[in-house]
């Protein structure tokens, strides 16, 4: 997510073309600046992929996002977040209470009941 953020920003944009399949993705080939020529792994797109990479090192690419795409991926990464800080935010509270005593039989307004 970093790459494709920070590529995006300060890279340098090319067209992929698609040079082969593999048994999971698809191979793009783009060259750099000085002809030099790259290979990315991506398992979805088409025929041509926008790529971004680093001027510094042409290899380091990413694919580019629209804008929406970018702002899904945020909200996802923020709604994950929050789940998982309420998950242990509620394990901490469980575990203050555990220790605590709050959770002993009868502290729930319940009384125990014996079979005879």
């Amino acid at each position: 997510m970093y790459d494709g953020l920070s590529l995006s920003r300060h890279g340098i944009a090319v067209m992929a073309e698609l040079d082969h399949y593999t048994d999971r993705t698809k191979v793009y080939r783009y060259a750099d600046q000085t002809g030099g020529l790259h290979f990315f792994r991506e398992p979805t797109g088409g025929q041509q992929l926008e790529l971004s990479y680093d001027p510094r090192n042409p290899s380091r690419a990413s694919a580019r996002q629209p804008r929406y795409g970018q702002v899904v991926m945020a909200l996802v990464a923020v709604v994950g977040v929050g789940m998982a800080c309420g998950g242990l935010g509620l394990t901490g509270y469980q575990l203050f209470l555990a220790l605590r005593g709050g959770c002993s039989p009868g502290a729930n307004g319940l009384r125990e009941t014996s079979r005879a």
